[in-house]
Formats: structure tokens, sequence, C-alpha cells
């Protein structure tokens, strides 16, 4: 019987153990604790209690430490629960952090920031949230058309608490070439939360007004060279001394000479091309270049070719341009080797047209001198002006005679010039011809010459504007000022633009902008304005634009207006006059009655004559016919 019990026990242990096995690779599995039911556990022990209840007299040592050891596999189930509060804890997620506070950025008032000029400005972050912001940093990126003035682009600002705003001074400037309306790019970084920090951005772009600088015309540089008291002889080394005039508004810039000299002369300079310092308006510059007559100068008619590049400030922004001329050096021509006389040459020493730009339309007067630098009297001389498609002899002839020249010798001309209205602003060409003869001996030589000379032309401004139209105006009403204008001139004008300037009315647009008006276009402009008080209303029509030459013009008309009253309202409503006594009711039926008993009284009367007349005693029946009507078989009646 003990020997049962035993193997009863052996196996209910192995049970327990196989079953504590199963439980612990399940939760390995899972990894989630499966509590092992103690109920199996109840099961197990139980049969370990009974076998002690073999008889006491006589208990064997080994079923003794069977029940002992059935308790101690009973723990390893019991160790799952103790891991389960772990795995759960593992497993709760983290709190999430706090959304970002939100963050206004602006910046402070400001004017339109001229191209090339500097201004501090403030920029504001407004804390929107509920939660400080801790450590910011302000990053800034301008837009190309404008810089910050410090070098450094980031600020680290004091913390900013909920509802609190952080600032940072800055100083802006806008590139020379800048215009219009720059970006300034804004990001803040910071972190926020107490439990659980995070980092959080904010970012804007900031608008910064620049006005451009105004477009200026090209200055014009005039080119001149120093006297030569004599021809240049074949060999002779001299200096000639360039000079560049600047006639125009705005400086001259970067510039650089290049010289080429005809074939017979040689520049002993080490480079063709010289530097010119900066020339201001109405000053001139000059350089120095060193020449040498050939060996053998072919033609006493030599020049030496200048070209100028340069580059001047145009609304803000470098703008390059060139100006060139040819400049005549008289030469004395070496004999030559055979018998033949060198060809003599005229050449045009100086020349005049008044010192100033001719206006378009304009009249001038034009003189030259003209040198035979040969070495043979010229005969038999004829010069010929042409103004090409500018210029015009203003009366008289473009032809002049002159018999002959000596050698060395020199003549003036003059004649009056017009430059035509359709001429273009610039340098404009006249051309100089030249046809004479000379004596060879026995032979006599024709020769043609040109020579061209330059003369600055203008534009002159001929935009018309009339005088504003006004209607009547009276207190709060809206009303009209009108002012026509016409472009007379044969150029373009730009940017017209125009304003009204003054108090006490209120305009949905006080300033208009028109853009270019082409030559001979007209049109009008109109300011709809509303007076605020009746009484004198005084303002000014301000009307600017860009004239031909690129400058710029201003005009004001002064207006005093007399404001009315304004009308009151008015009661259009009628009060209800009185009605007419009403007609009586019978009165109609009057009429009616009576034409009824007349057409009832003629019936009966027809009735009665056609009665007597079927029983013969009617004594009209001879004189009544019904069967023929008046006017019937009668002559000229119808039939």
């Amino acid at each position: 019987m003990r020997m049962f019990y035993f193997r009863r026990g052996v196996a209910s242990l192995m049970a327990l153990l196989a079953l504590s096995l199963v439980s612990l690779r399940a939760l390995a599995e899972d990894a989630a604790p499966v509590p092992v039911p103690a109920v199996t556990a109840a099961e197990g022990a139980s049969p370990a209690p009974q076998a002690p209840a073999a008889p006491p007299a006589a208990p064997e040592p080994v079923p003794a430490p069977v029940p002992a050891q059935a308790p101690a596999s009973a723990p390893v189930p019991a160790q799952a629960p103790a891991s389960a509060p772990a795995s759960a804890a593992e497993a709760t997620p983290a709190p999430a952090p706090a959304p970002a506070p939100g963050v206004l950025i602006s910046r402070s008032e400001m004017a339109d920031l001229p191209a090339g000029g500097e201004a501090e400005i403030t920029v504001y972050f407004r804390n929107l949230g509920d939660t400080a912001l801790k450590n910011p940093v302000a990053a800034f990126s301008p837009a190309d058309g404008i810089l910050l003035s410090g070098g450094s682009s980031s600020f680290l600002l004091e913390d900013i608490p909920a509802g609190g705003t952080g600032s940072v001074a800055l100083k802006v400037r806008a590139a020379d070439a800048a215009t219009g309306v720059q970006n300034l790019g804004v990001e803040l970084r910071f972190t926020y939360g107490e439990q659980a920090p995070a980092a959080g951005t904010a970012s804007d772009r900031l608008n910064i007004p620049v006005k451009a600088k105004p477009a200026a015309s090209q200055p014009l540089v005039l080119i001149t060279r120093s006297d030569i008291s004599s021809p240049i002889s074949p060999g002779e080394v001299f200096d000639l001394m360039l000079t560049f005039k600047n006639t125009g508004d705005v400086a001259v810039k970067n510039a650089a000479a290049t010289v080429a000299p005809s074939e017979g002369l040689t520049l002993l300079n080490a480079a063709s091309t010289f530097p010119v310092a900066d020339i201001a308006p109405g000053q001139t510059g000059s350089i120095t270049v060193k020449l040498q007559g050939a060996n053998q100068i072919s033609s006493a008619a030599q020049s030496l070719a200048v070209d100028l590049r340069y580059t001047y400030d145009s609304a803000g922004a470098a703008t390059a341009a060139t100006a060139s001329d040819r400049l005549n050096i008289p030469a004395k021509a070496a004999a030559a080797s055979s018998a033949e006389t060198p060809v003599p040459n005229i050449v045009v020493q100086k020349f005049d047209y008044g010192g100033k730009p001719v206006a378009a339309g304009g009249r001038f007067p034009l003189s030259f001198t003209f040198e035979n630098t040969g070495a043979t009297k010229v005969e038999n001389i004829v010069v010929t002006v042409d103004g090409g498609e500018c210029f015009t002899v203003d009366g008289g002839t473009n032809t002049a005679h002159y018999k002959s020249l000596a050698p060395g010798k020199t003549l003036t001309q003059e004649l009056p010039m017009q430059a035509v209205p359709t001429c273009k602003s610039g340098a404009q060409g006249i051309t100089v011809s030249f046809k004479y003869e000379y004596v060879d001996g026995s032979k006599r030589s024709a020769v043609t010459a040109d020579i061209r000379l330059s003369v600055p032309v203008s534009q002159p401004d001929r935009f018309q504007l009339n005088p504003p139209a006004a209607a009547n105006f009276s207190a709060g009403e809206e009303g009209e000022i009108t002012l026509a204008y016409v472009n007379k001139g044969r150029a373009d004008i730009g940017n017209l633009e125009a304003q009204l300037v003054g108090e006490g009315f209120e305009s949905p647009a006080k300033v208009q902008y028109l853009g270019n008006v082409a030559a001979g276009a007209s049109g009008s402009i109109g300011f709809a304005l509303t007076p605020e008080a009746a009484g004198p209303l005084n303002l000014t029509v301000k009307v600017t634009y860009e004239d031909a030459d690129l400058q710029t013009q201003t005009r004001e008309y002064p207006l005093s207006l007399t404001v009315e009253e304004g009308m009151s309202e008015t009661d259009f409503s009628m009060e209800e006059e009185p009605a007419a006594p009403a007609a009586p009711a019978w009165l109609p039926v009057i009429p009616a009655t009576a034409a009824l008993a007349a057409a009832g009284g003629t019936v009966f009367f027809l009735v009665k004559r056609l009665r007597r007349k079927a029983a013969g005693d009617d004594p009209m029946a001879e004189a009544w016919n019904w069967d023929q009507l008046p006017g019937e078989n009668e002559p000229g009646g119808e039939e």
C-alpha cells in the first residue's frame, strides 16, 4: 500500500513539474505574465500530505523527502505575477510633449528705405502661448537687395514669459541697385516645457520697402587735344595732351582711354590704354601720350583715334558707356623719292557751334577753320557742309568756293545751321567735304577729303498740361477735377505721375501713376474728391514726369475752390387731398334710357309705315321707294 502511495506521489510531482515548465515556456513566448491556477498547485500538493497517511508507526526515509520537494517547486509559477507589474511599467508610453506655443513676429514702423541708405528697425517676438520660451535665438536671412550691418545674423534673446514680448534691434542697409519691397527672413528657435522640455521654432518674412534711385542720362564727354604749333616733321617726337570734359549731370567713373595713331605716327608709351581719374560733372580729366612721326610720312593728314570707356551711376546701378573721336594731327609729308609732288591735304583745325548742346529744332552758328597742311598750294577749293539727318543749313547754301590756299595757311567758314525737330538727343555728326586741285609740275590733279564734326543735340520739353477744370462742389458730395495733357514733342516722356496735395477733403486715389506717354499722344487726368466742410478749399495738383533727356520735371497747379453747403434731405411724402363728392349712382342711367327710347320710337314708326303701305292707304308710298335709293340710275351715279 505504501508503494502505491509513493508511486502516486511521484506521478503527481512529475505532473506538477511538467505543468510548471509549460507555464514558463508560455510566459517566455508571450512576454506577458500567465498566472498558474491555484487549483493546479493545490492539486499537485494535495497528494503530498497523503504520503504520511501511511501507518505512522514505521515511516520510511524515502517518501519523507518527496512531500518536502513539492512546495520547493511550487514557488516557480508563483514568480510570474511578480514580473507582471514590471512588464506593464515598461509598456506604459512616456507622456507626449505639449504643443509648441505660438509666436507673433513683427517689426517697428519705418519709411521707405532709399537705395544705398541705412535704417534701424526693431523686430518683436510676442509669446502667444502659456509656456515661457527659454534660450530663444533669432536668426535673420535678408534678401539680395538688403543686408544687415554689424556682421552678425543671429542674436540670443532673454527668456520670453507667457504673453510677453522680446525684441532685437537691427540696422538694415539697402543695396544701391535695390528697388521695391525686399524680404527679411526671421526664424526663432527656442525650448519650452518644464517636465518634458521640447524644442520649437517660429518663422516669418518681414517686408522692407526700398525706394529706387532715379535713373540718370548718359553724360556726354567731349574729347580734345592740346594745340600743335606746326605740322609734325618726320621722326619728330612730341607730347600730346588729351582732355576729356564731362558735360553731363553725373560723374564719369572707372574711365580708361585707348588711343590708336594713324600710319604716319608711332605711339611711344608702353601701353595704348591709359586710366583716367573720375570726372565730376562740368569738370575735365586729361592724359598725356608720347608720339613720334614716321621717317616717311606719306600723308600730311594724320590722326589719333581715342576711345574712352567709362561707367556712370543710373538708378543705383553702374551703367557702361563709351565716347570716341578721331583727332586730326597735321604733319609734314616726307619728300617723295620720285619727282612727283606729295598730295596736299586740308584738315579742320577747330570748329565752334556755340558751346552748349543744340535744342532739336533750334538754330545755331557753325564755324570751322581749315588748313592746307601740304607743301603745295591748292586751288579751286569747293567746301560742302552736309548735316545728315539731324542738321540743315538755315538759309543760304551749304557750298562755298575759295580760289586758293597757300601751304600752312588757314581759312574760316561760317554758316547758320538748324537742328531738325526729329533729331534724337546725343552727339550727331556734320560732314564737311573738300574738293580741290593742285598742280604737280605740268599736271593738275583733283583731291577729295571728308571730315566729320560732332555736335550735341537735346530734345526740348513740349509736354503740355491744361489748367485743371473743377466742377461745383458741395460739402459731403463727391466732385471731379480734370486736366488734359498732350505730348507735342518728338520723343516719349516717362513716369508720368499726378497727385492731389492739400487738406480738408477725401479722395479714393490722391496719387495716380500714368506711366509713359508716346510722342503725339494725349489724354486726361481725373481726380474724384469729397469736401469735408463748406467754405474755401485750397489744394494743389502736382504733376511730375521725365523728359526726353531723362530729367525730372515738376509742375504744380494751385486751386482755390468754394464749397457750398450740402442739400438738406427733402420729404417726398404727399398728403392725401380730400376726395371729390361722388356722383349719384343713377346719373349714368339717364343718357342710356333716352337713347333706348329714341331707338324704340324709330322702329315703331317704320313698322307702322310698312303696314300702311301694304294696305295701300299710305299717301307717301309713291314718294318713298324702297327699291331705289337716291342717286341710283342717275347720270353720274353708280350702276
